[in-house]
């Protein structure tokens, strides 16, 4: 079993990059977790008659998307689901609030075309596309007139692409500018909910990667909870905790967590220890046992139980890690011509990912405190070209702290347990107590 198309199989089984998407992949793959905001969600939008605005926070890599998949799937027999996805559409270097909205628009409009959700629809598309070309072609040099709808989107598209310039987003008339824009988006919202007899929900992905001070930036602006329906953003880990998102959060009606499933205890002070989280554990082997038994018989048993345990310990919980650590084991396993997946194996691919994180000398003693106590602090650090931050957010952003919850479902915190032999030389180092 040590050839390259064994290995290769099971190797292209696990893609840490790929959420599950497809109704089938869903159907195979995914492993119901804990308090999954899923099911929170279509209970909420099935008693909201008016239009609900929610945020969803979790881990990069955490699966929100497969979470938000799941939730399209299952809501999309009773509602029109639109899916945004700003990763690839948008600048992740050069993104505001402006982009944002501009998005939702030419979404709106293409979605209205493609699905044909208005019999008179000429009106009200002809007036969001003049509101949108406002936007999008005060960029010199663009040439918008007599561009058909087809044509208008997809040019429309390349320039969000890159951004909308600077003196665009910088001027004093954007803002009713994009108004204009969210009246002409909530005209076609109406009309099609009317028409189609359908709830109209707006899932916007990806802007969760984006850095605390932009993602902060973007949702204290107003413009983007003005639409007349459902609609759910994601969001960076460390936004959700960040005392200056207070505010602007009260603006949704929730922001619901996508749990990590906890690989560790901890005490009654929500204090991290180091006694083995079973349940937590159990679902990250089932998420790669359901993988390799979909490979059959000759797969299942191909991770050793010391293996298996020690690649979910590691993950911390991150499902994309978890799948990483197992992507990374069956590369050594082809590299070292082996049958299956041992300890001495797992622990070289533990290795291997730990190169991955980046750590500082101002993470540790914020990294020693968290380990000890469970909580979060709002200690600063300046650096040159960035300015002060709150430590913790840059931690949580980064997965070096990894975040969870009892069974209370109160929150706690740890440091990534990739990153704990890091921690005990520090604290060998500096006559810190373990």
């Amino acid at each position: 079993m040590n050839d390259t198309t064994f290995w290769r199989t099971v190797y292209q089984l696990f893609k840490p990059e790929e959420p599950l998407t497809t109704s089938e992949d869903l159907k195979n793959f995914y492993v119901q977790r804990d308090n999954s905001p899923v099911d929170k969600l279509i209970s909420l939008l099935n008693m909201e008659d008016d239009p609900a605005k929610f945020l969803l926070a979790g881990h990069r890599g955490g699966e929100k998307t497969t979470e938000l998949r799941r939730l399209q799937h299952k809501l999309s027999k009773n509602h029109t689901v639109v899916w945004i996805d700003t990763q690839t559409a948008l600048d992740r270097y050069n993104i505001g609030y402006a982009e944002v909205v501009v998005l939702i628009g030419i979404e709106i409009v293409r979605q209205a075309i493609q699905s044909n959700w208005l019999f008179n629809k000429d009106k009200l598309l002809k007036a969001l596309q003049e509101s949108l070309q406002t936007v999008v072609y005060q960029d010199k040099g663009s040439q918008a007139e007599g561009l058909g709808m087809p044509e208008f989107i997809e040019k429309a598209g390349v320039i969000l692409k890159r951004g909308l310039t600077r003196e665009v987003t910088r001027t004093v008339n954007v803002r009713p500018l994009l108004s204009e824009i969210i009246t002409g988006v909530n005209n076609i919202i109406k009309a099609a909910e009317k028409e189609k007899k359908q709830k109209l929900l707006i899932i916007v992905d990806g802007l969760d990667r984006h850095d605390q001070v932009t993602a902060l930036e973007m949702f204290s602006s107003p413009l983007l909870i003005e639409l007349d329906c459902h609609i759910i953003y994601s969001i960076p880990i460390s936004l959700r905790y960040s005392p200056n998102f207070r505010q602007p959060m009260e603006s949704f009606q929730k922001c619901l967590d996508l749990n990590n499933p906890p690989v560790f205890e901890c005490d009654d002070n929500l204090r991290p220890t180091s006694n083995p989280n079973r349940n937590g554990r159990d679902i990250l082997i089932n998420v790669i046992n359901k993988r390799l038994i979909s490979l059959g018989e000759g797969y299942k048993s191909l991770f050793k139980d010391d293996a298996l345990e020690l690649i979910c310990e590691k993950s911390g919980g991150v499902m994309r890690d978890l799948v990483r650590l197992a992507r990374t084991a069956c590369e050594i396993g082809l590299r070292n011509k082996l049958n299956l997946i041992d300890l001495e194996t797992a622990q070289e691919a533990v290795q291997e990912v730990r190169r991955e994180y980046n750590l500082s000398d101002y993470h540790y003693p914020e990294l020693d405190f968290i380990h000890r106590t469970g909580e979060l602090t709002t200690k600063t650090h300046s650096l040159p070209g960035k300015g002060r931050f709150i430590i913790c957010d840059e931690l949580l952003q980064n997965k070096l702290v990894l975040g969870y919850y009892n069974f209370r479902q109160e929150s706690w915190f740890d440091i990534n347990p990739i990153l704990i032999k890091d921690l005990e030389r520090w604290q060998a180092a500096n006559n810190t107590r373990v």
